[in-house]
């Protein structure tokens, strides 16, 4: 993979650190840490290559191709690990930049550096099994006291078939409505509740298309 050096060359050419180039790209540190070590497939946004290239004073278009192609490697190697992480005799697990979001989303991405650059707080470097994996930063006590503010939760999209009831989950529905909350199902209903009696039960039924993003796996606190 070329563009993860490319990049530390010419940073280090203009005597910037991470940090530097962080600041004056806007792209997080850790971001760019993990694509200098090549711990992460390269941006598929040609906007973050513009702004790599103005630092850096070099040819975005050139930075650009240099992580299409690394993309296809990545691509590559991930199979790889998938088909590993499918064999018992292994059960290898997958350690990577897991992108720190301030807001459930309504959808992932196929890349997860796709998510808007708005909603994306850090990175936390983990294990998981799940390639699609996301940390959600908890900004209210709804939950509480089980989960308080600040808490990071790790969020399984790729066990949606696996939510029963009890679980809490990342949770959707077609009115663009967005909450972090235990569910049950009863029926063509799904109840979400807060673990906070200050907030009320809600009741989301078929017509409001509720759609599970993903389970919470782990609570992460930080302090």
């Amino acid at each position: 993979m070329l563009l993860g050096k490319r990049v530390r060359a010419l940073r280090e050419g203009l005597d910037l650190s991470q940090t530097d180039l962080a600041n004056k790209t806007g792209l997080h540190r850790s971001q760019l840490s993990s694509l200098e070590n090549e711990n992460m497939s390269p941006f598929q946004d040609f906007t973050k290559y513009k702004l790599l290239g103005e630092v850096l004073k070099a040819d975005p278009h050139e930075l650009w191709e240099m992580g299409q192609r690394d993309r296809e490697e990545w691509k590559a190697k991930q199979h790889l690990v998938k088909a590993n992480l499918l064999r018992p005799d292994i059960a290898k697990k997958l350690t990577r930049l897991i992108p720190i979001l301030k807001e459930v989303p309504n959808s992932i991405p196929n890349n997860l550096e796709d998510f808007p650059s708005e909603i994306i707080t850090g990175f936390y470097d983990f294990t998981v099994k799940d390639p699609k994996a996301f940390m959600y930063e908890v900004d209210g006590d709804f939950m509480a006291p089980e989960i308080k503010k600040g808490d990071l939760l790790l969020i399984y999209p790729g066990e949606v078939d696996k939510v029963k009831n009890g679980d809490i989950v990342a949770i959707t529905n077609g009115k663009g409505v967005r909450r972090l909350r235990r569910v049950t199902f009863e029926g063509d209903e799904i109840i979400l509740s807060p673990e906070n009696s200050a907030y009320p039960i809600m009741v989301w039924k078929k017509e409001d298309k509720p759609k599970i993003i993903g389970r919470v796996k782990e609570i992460i606190r930080r302090r």
